[in-house]
């Protein structure tokens, strides 16, 4: 039952934060924005049945669009660090078998870090832009959130093939792609990512790092049309989204 969340029990967060969290719950419930994208990212793996990895699942929008994708995957791991969202993550996905879902932060290293979550002028949660990292502007929720690698969290999960990787974590991603060589080289999913220079310059990094990570190990950089047919690219534009295939 809603009643029973951690969230509305929680003196960590205000009225305002609790308040808006059913609400949020009902737009997650309801939204299917992302179903076409996600068919169209899953077409894109031979496999008939593939392993996916949703890394900053946040509500679970793509989480559950990719379970219900015309190509079935055998699994969904969603992985996720914040308390408040992952509480909604849970109820969307609670009912689809495929789903494993997971409280955590992937990097570079095991340990723990400081999740910072902006809080708007109205004390409502800006859920999309939990991130890590410094250069934090203004009021934030903190919580501190285990880490792990990439590599040694499928290892420890037994996962030895993952097909699809979806991955928006405010400009981690180079953390998460250094922790996951074997990932990256040697397994070779498909990747959609979100790149962002501003956000990748929290770590030191740029988005131009990241795209020429990913080309530089051989694979084939995309974007999709309105149509969702892909369009080659063959460097960082003015583009979030980019679709990574194993050349």
């Amino acid at each position: 039952m809603i009643q029973s969340t951690p969230i509305l029990s929680n003196d960590s967060y205000s009225f305002g934060q609790k308040a808006r969290w059913p609400a949020l719950l009902w737009r997650t419930w309801n939204d299917r924005r992302l179903y076409g994208v996600a068919n169209a990212i899953m077409a894109q793996s031979p496999n008939p049945h593939p392993a996916v990895l949703d890394i900053g699942a946040n509500v679970g929008a793509f989480t559950r669009a990719f379970a219900k994708a015309g190509r079935k995957p055998r699994v969904v791991l969603a992985v996720e660090p914040s308390s408040y969202v992952f509480s909604i993550l849970a109820i969307v996905t609670r009912r689809i078998r495929q789903v494993q879902r997971h409280k955590i932060a992937l990097s570079d290293t095991e340990g723990t870090v400081e999740l910072q979550t902006p809080v708007k002028a109205s004390g409502s949660l800006r859920v999309g832009l939990s991130h890590i990292g410094g250069d934090t502007v203004g009021n934030t929720f903190s919580e501190t959130v285990p880490t792990k690698r990439l590599d040694d969290f499928l290892a420890e999960h037994g996962m030895d093939s993952i097909d699809v990787v979806k991955m928006d974590v405010e400009g981690a991603e180079q953390l998460v792609i250094d922790g996951a060589p074997t990932l990256l080289k040697h397994v070779r999913p498909v990747w959609y990512v979100e790149i962002d220079e501003s956000r990748a310059r929290r770590f030191g990094d740029s988005a131009q790092m990241l795209f020429a990570t990913f080309t530089g190990n051989g694979y084939k950089a995309y974007r999709f049309a309105d149509d969702f047919s892909l369009l080659p690219v063959t460097d960082i534009g003015a583009a979030s989204d980019y679709l990574f295939l194993p050349a």
